[in-house]
Order: C-alpha cells, then structure tokens, then sequence
C-alpha cells in the first residue's frame, strides 16, 4: 500500500453525523491524514449523511470543530446529502446494463426471513425472489408501495455480475493490515443499493464517492471489512478498480469492550474538559495499534528503536507506515496517555503553550489576569513554572487559582500549629531580601528555633499560604507570590 507518482495520494475521512466525533473516529482521521502528509497527497472530509433520519446538523459542526482543534485540515469537503444526483448517474448505468432489480419485499418479510437463518443457525443471504417477478407482479407490487408512498427497494443482482467475468469466482484484496483477504461471492447475496424510503444505502453512496472522488487509498476501522466484498462488487459492477485498503484495529478499553460514542472516555470533550493537548492526545492516538520505527546509524552500526514522543505532526508523518499498523485490538489506556500530555507539556515552549491555553482551552481571561496581577515577566515564569509541574492543562489552570485570591483562606477542620504560624509570620516579615535562598534559611532557621522539623515548616507555609496539603514547591510559589502577598496571607485569621 504505497503511493503511485502516476496516481497521486487521495485519502478521505467520512464519519456519520449520527453523534459526536468520538476518540476512534479521531484516530482514524489521523491515519489518512498523517499518510496524505508522508506521500504529499490529499486529505479529504467528507460528510456520510445519507441517514436523514439520524443526522443532525448540529453534530456535523461538533465534528469540524473537533478536527480543527485537533488541527487535522482538510483539502477539500464534501456532504453525501449533495451528492444524490452523482449515485442516480451510477444507478441509471447499473440498470441500463441489467445488474439490478427492483425488490418489493417488505421489512416485515426480510425480518422473518433474517429470524429464521438465525434459528436455523445459518448466515442470512437474500433469496433473489425479486429478481425473477412476472411483469404483472411488478406491476402490481410497484402500485401497493406507491399506495403506501414507498419504493420499491434496489439490489445488485450478483447472478449478473458474476457473469460479466467468468474469472471473477472470489472476491479477493490484499489488506495493508491484515494481508490477503478472500470471501465467496455467494454469501453475500443481491444487497440492496436504494432504500424502500429512496435512500442511497451507505454501501453504494460510500464507494462510489470513492471512485467518484479519486480516492487511492481506504483506510478505516477493520469493523467495515464486511462491507469491502460488497463495495468491491459495486465497482465490479461499474467497470472500476478498487482502491487500496487498510482496516485498522479499533479502540477498546480497560474493559475489552469497544469504545462507542456513548462511552464517556470516548468523547472528544472529556479531553478538552480534562486538559490533554491536542498535540499529546494526536501522539498517544498514532502510537496505539501502532509501531513507529526508527533507525539510527552510528559508528557503522545500526541501532533499531521504536519512536513513542514527536516533535510534531510531519515527524510523526514522515516515520508513519500502515503497513505497521496492528490487526488485534489497540487498548486505549488514560495513564499512558497523561504521561505522553506531561512530555508534551514539559517540551512546549511557554509561549505557545500560552497560545494554546488560549486558543484552545478558553483560558484568556486567566491568562490576562495574571498577567495585570503579577505583570509582563513573572506571569511568564509563573506558566513556566507550572507547566513542569503537572500533567494537564487542567491542573495548571487549576493551580492558578493560588496566585490570585488574598483573601481568608478556608482550611475547614484541617488543625495546624499557631504558635509556628506566628513564628514564620515574624521571621518572613522581617526578612529584607524575599527570595528563595533567604526564605529557605529563614524556614531552617524557624524550624530549629521551634523545635520543628523543616516539612512541618514548610506543610503550615503551604497550607496558609495556598490552602492546599500539597502541590509544587512552595519556595517557588512564595517567590512568584511576593513579600506583601504571603505575609497578608500568614496575618489573616483562619
């Protein structure tokens, strides 16, 4: 599955606007995207809103909001729901040329006929009884369903197709993931192309705006494997080659159960609400079910490793290869990825990680305040600071919240000692020079003086002076605080 200079690179990504974009979905964009970036070709969205029913406007711009925070950008855009004339074009060549037929077969009927391959434990396969109907039984059937404002429904007539080559006895593609693929086109059946409620069925309008489109390479979630034998016998139909495919493993959690977009972890807002970068949740996503391989040539020898933390998304493009892309489930595990957010975090410049806090997590007015609090230079160093501290945007802005309020800090039940809080109280006020070297000593000095150990000292600095059991170094913070905030802090009554 490689790119062709003949036949440039032409990806898509096609969710369904049936629900939020959930982690998955994310991981699949990425794939194609990062693979059009590899082979400088073309990333296109497109919008499978073929379920009138289900889709919603509303979840259509939730998912190009996600992607733009995410950064995936597309190169072109496409809606399924403007595209019905372009499938009725394919559809009159099917029937011009006999491979399809109308079914008039009802819901009901293809139920019980599904029930009773299930009781007899055997795969459901159409029966084709529509194919072989009398001119006057069309006739007929064709006038109840208009009675009932219905269609009837459209199948592909497998016989027809299959006897258009007589080669053509297996259905067989070679999978970048799983290898060969091979099915019998005798259990598929005459599926259905138009719906009996004149819809285009995702089947029929997924691989022709393939074809249609100029798509070169597939790659999905290995749940649509089951539908590549149909689509493959659509272009069969239509005279066109198939493109190449790679159906990549999905998400499954700690519970070995898929991840849908009903779970929680599954939604791209709990990333945001939780404070994972975009970049990190990008990077945890690519290496999952994934292997990015790396040599290194030193001293005339070479050294094999596998990549886990990139720099940015055209490293990780320019290492990606699907073929390395796992067949088994990838495990979706929270831990590993608060640990790729903390890398990220740690090697993110503070300037653009206050662009992102800002651009992407809403954190202006935060940002802004601290900066009017504490001016130009130290708000910097504050972030700088913090950033190293934790492991998500979350928890920074979080940690935020000490550096602003002066007021009465609530403890609650939580006791500590007056007597050494009056003491650091006196020490700290009478110290000239409040930096880190002469807070330190002054701590050391109060500590022997009251017969304290140095932690007490510093767990009652802490918690008068943030409220909080702990956190980061308190030095730090007491520096970034000033003199006259941590003594106000040390003098009101708790």
């Amino acid at each position: 599955m490689e790119e062709n200079s003949a036949n440039p690179v032409r990806v898509r990504f096609a969710p369904s606007p049936t629900g939020n974009l959930h982690i998955g979905g994310v991981r699949t964009a990425l794939f194609n995207y990062i693979f059009a970036i590899k082979y400088k070709g073309k990333f296109i969205l497109r919008i499978d809103d073929t379920d009138r029913v289900r889709s919603k406007k509303e979840y259509e711009y939730a998912i190009l909001d996600d992607l733009r925070w995410f950064e995936i950008n597309w190169d072109e855009f496409y809606r399924q729901s403007e595209r019905a004339a372009i499938y009725e074009k394919y559809l009159k060549s099917l029937k011009e040329n006999s491979l399809v037929y109308e079914c008039f077969c009802t819901e009901e009927e293809i139920l019980k006929s599904k029930e009773i391959a299930i009781r007899s434990k055997k795969p459901y396969i159409y029966n084709g009884r529509c194919a072989n109907l009398s001119s006057g039984e069309k006739e007929k059937l064709s006038l109840s369903f208009k009675e009932k404002g219905l269609y009837p429904s459209i199948r592909l007539n497998i016989a027809q197709v299959l006897r258009m080559d007589s080669n053509f006895n297996s259905i067989e593609f070679n999978d970048a993931v799983h290898g060969r693929l091979s099915f019998n086109p005798k259990l598929i059946g005459d599926f259905i192309l138009k719906t009996e409620d004149n819809r285009f069925t995702y089947n029929f309008a997924s691989i022709i705006d393939d074809c249609d489109l100029g798509i070169t390479h597939v790659i999905r979630g290995e749940d649509h494997i089951s539908n590549t034998p149909k689509q493959i016998f659509i272009l069969k139909a239509i005279g066109k080659e198939p493109p190449a495919f790679a159906h990549i493993s999905l998400l499954y959690g700690k519970d070995g159960k898929i991840m849908s977009k009903r779970d929680t972890a599954s939604n791209i807002k709990y990333y945001k609400e939780e404070g994972y970068l975009p970049e990190a949740v990008l990077n945890y996503l690519a290496i999952t079910g994934n292997t990015f391989t790396v040599y290194d040539y030193k001293d005339g020898k070479k050294d094999i490793f596998e990549k886990e933390i990139f720099s940015n998304i055209l490293e990780m493009a320019d290492l990606f290869d699907i073929k390395k892309a796992k067949g088994s489930s990838a495990i979706f595990n929270e831990d590993k990825l608060r640990y790729i957010n903390e890398k990220w975090l740690t090697a993110m410049p503070v300037e653009q990680l206050m662009k992102v806090l800002t651009e992407k997590f809403q954190a202006g007015a935060i940002l802004t305040k601290l900066k009017e609090t504490y001016g130009e230079n130290l708000y910097t160093e504050i972030i700088d600071f913090l950033k190293n501290e934790f492991k998500t945007v979350k928890e920074i802005l979080k940690e935020t919240e000490i550096f602003f309020e002066d007021s009465k800090i609530e403890l609650g039940v939580i006791k500590y000692d007056g007597a050494l809080k009056s003491a650091l109280l006196n020490n700290l006020q009478n110290l000239d020079d409040f930096n880190e070297n002469s807070t330190k000593n002054t701590i050391k000095e109060t500590a022997l003086k009251n017969h304290k150990t140095v932690k007490e000292c510093y767990e009652t600095l802490r918690l008068l002076t943030t409220g909080r059991l702990d956190g980061p170094s308190i030095l730090k913070i007491i520096k970034f605080l000033g003199k006259d905030r941590v003594i106000k802090r040390l003098s009101v009554s708790v």
